[in-house]
């Protein structure tokens, strides 16, 4: 026994030795590597923190020089035309700018001929002796001062100047924001980096000592630092604040200036400190391991039927695999082989389970309780950051109903081997539901690592599906919900992964879309809205306000737009935009519509006869409303129910109800033209429109959108485009109105290309019933 006892303490040592030494080797080797890196790290660390300041100093003159060149250009081409127009836009410049002081305009002669702001003691000094002034004129190029501290507020101070004529402009910079970076980013970072700016002489314009700025100290180390800043690999270290600290920089090329980082080392043993703690921990539990792992070699063969009936116990809970011991008697062998063979088959058999449990037959993909189990997994086992792509084929009902449903499996069935194909590494995809598939990704460092993945999908579907000689291209709609930042269990992922898909398709052209928590917002006041539809009509909570058309050659009233708005008896006003694609989704739509076409109708039958006139009303449809069966037996029957001639009501639709069927959209226009209603297509430019539509849709006016309007002053090329549409809807015979004009140059531009008529705030705001008499008396007068 005695034997046997040396032999096992002397196995046991050895076991500690092999360990703890090894261990202790690759200490030795790996701390000066782990140092060295951490020295390179904080290096670039900080020289990308300089780089990033340097050039937010760079941004700060180059904006303030295109201050100067505005004004510069404004004199040249006569917009400030004199010394009083120069005055009051220099002095709205200073009252809207935090960093400029104070302008300049100097004459030839170097005398001040205007200030801003205004000082009379100032005006009319000699600055030609000024570096400022002499600079600029021998040299015709931008000028920048070193610092200085001002005389009128105390604070650091530079001045920048450019030619002008044969004066000089100049402009006086506070750098009091720049002075305080020092302090601000202390608060950021912490005290262990500290930020110093010094101009082109050395001398402090940003240091966490503010005294240092004021009393223009000169950075200590600036002579022996600035020689090497070209030499990128090199790290310098100095004594700062009595402690040795790396010293990073970077230029600011628009000033002369510089940017010093300093970091102190001890950041750099606080970091090594918890790593040879953990080393310590992680060498002294191996040894306990070593020690447990040599007890158990030197159990006796007795303890075999302990060893089966543990690992029988792992078998039975789903962990399978096969039965290994060195046992001593034939017997126990005989047991352990025929027990492998049963879990063999039972494995088999579970296996075979798992795919009926956890895959889909159609793709051979992961199916959505896969999904659900393995990202739950993964949450638990904390793999990170993990993104949960959500893609949906767009067009998957449209392939459906066009080549049937057969044709449909096989297109998943393709879909599933070309994602079977990609070997998505970091994470799986699965297919949850119908065209609905989602992406989980493990392991991001950053959310935009998602995007590379959305493209190597896309690339994949990019190509076309060809299946009886029929090419089929799907369009996905992507969105993404990352854990743990928008949800931190697997249905809420799902869920918001959706939305963000949902918003994606809103948005129109964006094909992917990120969770934003804004979204989830967004769907509670949605359902919130939608609940309230419901019995909005019956309360009495719709209301329209109307709009004017104005004739731009005799400046008559055309007729109104009807415009709905919705009072809520606890949100308030409701915009259109909120509520209109809850009432589409919903239905809602077709008996609000009903109402506003009567509504508007009864309103402009009973103005008409008061003030004795023919005005026309216009009104919006939904295309949802427009493909509801009776639609124009609806209209027809409003019309004699109000007593509307036909030929004053115009129905306005948008291009997005041309995506759908062109060929029924020509039908119902058809139909509806038969009663006589005019009608309109409204937000032109906005969508999908092509000349085809335009050409054999029956439309009696073109309706052109307000961005067009709204910009239409800013270049000449906006103008040349307005008036080509102006004359392609006049060739097709249809009048055109002019939406969201405000202002009188607007008016005159659309009248110089014949536009027929306007619309917008220049003329009057959507107003209520009550204010419709008024405004038609004031507009008769005008």
């Amino acid at each position: 026994m005695k034997r046997i006892k040396k032999l096992r303490d002397f196995i046991l040592i050895n076991n500690m030795l092999s360990i703890v030494i090894p261990l202790i080797l690759v200490g030795l080797l790996v701390t000066p590597l782990i140092y060295n890196y951490l020295i390179k790290d904080m290096h670039q660390k900080n020289t990308m923190i300089a780089a990033t300041i340097a050039q937010r100093m760079s941004d700060f003159i180059e904006e303030s020089y295109q201050v100067l060149y505005q004004i510069n250009h404004l004199l040249d081409d006569g917009t400030l035309k004199d010394d009083v127009a120069i005055q009051s836009y220099l002095d709205a410049i200073l009252k809207n700018s935090d960093s400029v002081e104070g302008f300049e305009f100097l004459d030839a002669n170097g005398m001040v001929k205007i200030i801003a702001p205004k000082n009379v003691n100032i005006q009319g000094a000699n600055r030609a002796s000024q570096p400022f002034f002499t600079e600029t004129r021998s040299t015709r190029k931008p000028f920048v001062s070193s610092s200085f501290i001002s005389q009128q507020t105390g604070q650091p101070t530079i001045t920048i100047a450019i030619p002008h004529g044969d004066g000089v402009l100049v402009a006086y910079l506070n750098l009091e924001e720049i002075s305080m970076l020092s302090l601000n980013h202390i608060k950021t970072f912490g005290d262990t980096v500290t930020v110093a700016i010094t101009d082109g002489n050395g001398v402090f314009i940003s240091n966490k000592d503010i005294n240092k700025v004021y009393q223009r100290e000169v950075e200590a180390n600036y002579q022996a630092i600035h020689p090497d800043i070209e030499t990128e690999d090199q790290i310098n270290a100095f004594t700062y604040d009595g402690k040795t600290a790396m010293v990073s920089h970077a230029d600011v090329e628009k000033a002369g200036w510089h940017v010093f980082v300093y970091e102190s080392y001890d950041s750099i043993y606080a970091a090594l400190r918890p790593f040879l703690a953990v080393m310590l921990l992680f060498t002294f539990l191996l040894v306990l391991f070593s020690r447990f792992v040599a007890r158990l070699v030197f159990k006796d063969i007795n303890h075999s039927f302990g060893e089966l009936n543990r690992q029988t116990k792992e078998i039975a809970a789903g962990d399978y695999h096969p039965i290994i011991t060195d046992n001593r008697f034939d017997e126990f062998d005989q047991l352990t082989d025929n027990f492998n063979g049963m879990v063999a088959c039972v494995k088999e058999r579970d296996e075979a389970l798992k795919v009926l449990a956890y895959y889909d037959s159609q793709t051979n993909l992961p199916n959505a309780a896969y999904f659900l189990e393995t990202l739950n997994q993964l949450i638990l086992d904390n793999h990170g950051k993990i993104a949960v792509i959500c893609f949906d084929i767009h067009n998957f009902k449209r392939i459906n109903d066009t080549f049937g449903p057969s044709f449909g499996d096989k297109i998943l069935e393709m879909m599933g081997a070309r994602l079977l194909a990609l070997q998505c590494s970091h994470g799986f995809v699965a297919r949850i539901n119908g065209s609905n598939f989602v992406r989980v990704l493990t392991d991001l460092e950053k959310p935009d690592d998602a995007l590379a993945e959305i493209e190597k999908l896309r690339a994949v579907f990019n190509q076309a599906m060809s299946l009886n000689e029929n090419n089929v291209y799907l369009r996905f709609l992507v969105g993404i919900a990352l854990y743990p930042d928008d949800a931190k269990n697997v249905e809420e992922l799902l869920q918001y992964a959706n939305t963000a898909a949902e918003m994606a398709k809103q948005r129109g052209r964006s094909q992917y879309a990120y969770f934003e928590n804004k979204m989830k917002q967004n769907l509670l006041r949605n359902m919130r809205l939608e609940n309230s539809l419901r019995p909005a009509l019956e309360n009495n909570e719709f209301l329209l306000h109307y709009q004017p058309q104005i004739d731009v050659k005799n400046k008559k009233i055309r007729g109104f737009e009807a415009l709905i708005r919705w009072d809520h008896p606890q949100l308030g006003m409701v915009s259109p935009l909120d509520f209109i694609h809850l009432a589409e989704s919903t239905g809602l739509i077709v008996p609000i519509g009903a109402w506003v076409l009567e509504t508007a109708c009864r309103q402009i039958v009973a103005i008409n006869r008061k003030m004795g006139t023919d005005l026309m009303i216009s009104v919006n449809v939904s295309p949802v409303q427009l493909s509801h069966e009776h639609f124009p037996e609806m209209v027809e029957e409003t019309l004699k129910r109000c007593g509307l001639a036909s030929n004053l009501l115009e129905l306005e639709i948008t291009e997005n109800l041309f995506i759908h069927s062109f060929e029924e959209a020509i039908r119902i226009f058809d139909r509806l033209k038969t009663i006589g209603i005019r009608m309109s297509l409204d937000d032109f430019g906005t969508g999908y429109s092509s000349l085809a539509y335009l050409k054999n849709l029956p439309i009696d006016t073109l309706k052109i959108d307000q961005a067009f309007t709204r910009d239409l002053l800013l270049k000449k090329s906006n103008e040349h485009l307005m008036e080509s549409i102006i004359m392609m809807a006049h060739t097709l015979h249809m009048d055109v109105i002019a939406e969201g004009v405000e202002e009188l140059e607007q008016l005159d531009c659309l009248k110089a290309y014949h536009c027929d008529h306007v619309q917008g705030y220049y003329f009057s705001r959507p107003i209520d019933e009550s204010h419709l008499e008024e405004l038609l008396s004031k507009l008769t007068k005008d």
